[in-house]
């Protein structure tokens, strides 16, 4: 009778069971590490977006603070009551003393939007600046004279609404994603 020998496999490698607990456990770390990742990445991501619709917002509504204080006077009926608000507002520019230029503020596109102009008599062929509410002379009709095309000043706008008399009122709506950031402001205007 002839002695087999026992191999002994131990210690040339792993055990099924061994490896099956290293994978699981890798597993279960890569999964922690991705998710911490992921989670810091999404956190990320919605502070820029706030911080960039809150620099918008705010730049939008210091663009238009500045020019309504130094305005000379409002164009047309302006409403007292937040439920009859515009959309846009026109004024006259403050800035410049010799010629009538009226600056106008709207939303367009998901954009606020300046745009200057002035208006004049249709039987002038200089086209002189006169104020909005000239009456014209008989046979001639007061014209719109764009001097500065419409620039954009801000984006990602849902809603603007201005409203009242001595105290202008802002409410500006800004939409970036999912994310809704609401400014309003009060604007003493210091010639009107």
């Amino acid at each position: 009778m002839s002695k087999k020998k026992v191999k002994n496999y131990s210690s040339r490698g792993f055990s099924l069971t061994e490896l099956l607990i290293t994978i699981t456990i890798f597993v279960m770390v890569t999964s922690a590490v991705y998710g911490g990742y992921s989670l810091s990445q999404k956190a990320y991501s919605e502070g820029e977006i706030s911080a960039e619709i809150t620099q918008n917002g705010r730049v939008i509504i210091e663009r238009i603070n500045r020019e309504i204080r130094q305005a000379k006077e409002i164009v047309g009926d302006f409403p007292e009551e937040r439920a009859f608000a515009q959309e846009e507002i026109i004024f006259e520019d403050g800035h410049t003393t010799t010629t009538y230029h009226y600056i106008r503020y709207f939303k367009a596109d998901g954009e606020i939007k300046r745009e200057v102009t002035g208006y004049y008599f249709s039987g002038d062929p200089e086209e002189t600046l006169v104020p909005w509410d000239a009456v014209p002379p008989v046979g001639q009709t007061l014209q719109t004279k764009t001097l500065e095309e419409a620039r954009t000043i801000g984006e990602w706008v849902l809603n603007l609404e201005f409203w009242g008399s001595k105290v202008i009122n802002i409410a500006l709506t800004l939409q970036k994603k999912d994310k809704v950031f609401i400014l309003e402001s009060e604007i003493f205007g210091r010639n009107l």
